[in-house]
């Protein structure tokens, strides 16, 4: 393996690597230059390739189907001129094609037949011309098979795309759902506080439990307003921004009137207050209708009260 690599001056160590290094022998870590050199060209041959490949790839799809034509109808001009000037030609037959209109007409419609590898067999080429066949065929091969990728991926694309509206959109109404559940939790723990003037422990777990869902539905529209790359229509949006400033206000209601607080509470209010007072209307990166901005000061506001 070492001669293969370059190195010439070997000698066998019965112990092995790991003993040669436990008994402070020496380790070449650098390559030859020579191996380095090889390796580095041909790297270089490979990404070559890889990048031209990647440009074809990059293309859109018109301009991949004028890129086609074009090459056909170039090699046609080819054929139809070396008939012309050198007699290489094609031939249909016996027949050779002449160098006139209708000749150029066989020789663009010969291009179509090659590139798209129908192989008729009506139209040959004639001596040095059939290397030039087989070249636009696999060219032809190419670009060919990158349309049809084209095709292809955009139709993915439009499915992948209406599998992320129709999710998007089942998550906005799974977090209007949990909005409505958490205002309905807080009322009905606000009305056991007026009753019995405090909260009970177990009352207390399912206010923190409350609160927690809270988090989490407002993570999602914090996220909604500053990292999402589908937006909402502005109507779902402000409805969500409406259910929020509910939520918000009940649960400020319930915090004035109920002095006992866990530390557990503590901590899920300190992270409510911390992602509300972020919703607001010049704090946003998305300019938004005044009536939204409203609302988002409004958040802000009893953002404030809670912490």
């Amino acid at each position: 393996m070492l001669e293969r690599m370059g190195y010439t001056n070997l000698r066998y160590y019965v112990g092995g690597m790991a003993d040669w290094v436990e008994n402070g022998g020496s380790v070449e870590t650098a390559m030859p230059p020579r191996v380095e050199r090889d390796l580095r060209s041909t790297s270089a041959h490979a990404v070559s390739w890889s990048d031209r490949l990647d440009i074809l790839t990059n293309w859109s799809l018109q301009q991949l189907i004028c890129f086609w034509l074009g090459i056909i109808i170039v090699f046609g001009f080819i054929y139809w001129v070396a008939g012309i000037g050198m007699g290489w030609g094609l031939q249909a037959g016996n027949t050779e094609i002449r160098p006139d209109l209708n000749g150029l007409g066989t020789a663009i419609y010969f291009s179509f037949v090659t590139a798209l590898s129908i192989g008729y067999g009506d139209i040959i080429p004639v001596g040095p011309l059939r290397i030039l066949a087989v070249t636009e065929g696999i060219a032809g091969l190419l670009i060919f098979g990158c349309v049809i990728s084209k095709l292809v991926s955009r139709r993915q694309e439009e499915l992948v795309e209406e599998i992320h509206r129709t999710t998007f959109e089942d998550r906005l109404d799974r977090v209007r759902t949990n909005l409505h559940l958490v205002f309905a939790d807080l009322e009905a723990m606000d009305q056991i506080n007026r009753q019995h003037s405090a909260l009970s422990d177990q009352v207390l777990r399912r206010f923190e439990s409350s609160v927690r869902v809270f988090t989490g539905e407002l993570k999602t529209i914090h996220d909604l307003l500053y990292r999402s790359k589908l937006l909402p229509e502005e109507d779902a949006l402000e409805s969500l921004l409406a259910n929020l400033a509910l939520c918000l206000e009940s649960l400020t209601d319930l915090l004035n009137s109920q002095p006992k607080r866990s530390t557990a509470l503590d901590v899920g209010l300190r992270e409510v207050s911390n992602l509300a007072r972020e919703i607001c209307g010049e704090c946003v990166p998305r300019d938004y209708a005044p009536a939204m901005k409203q609302w988002m000061d409004q958040i802000q506001e009893l953002a404030r009260k809670i912490a």
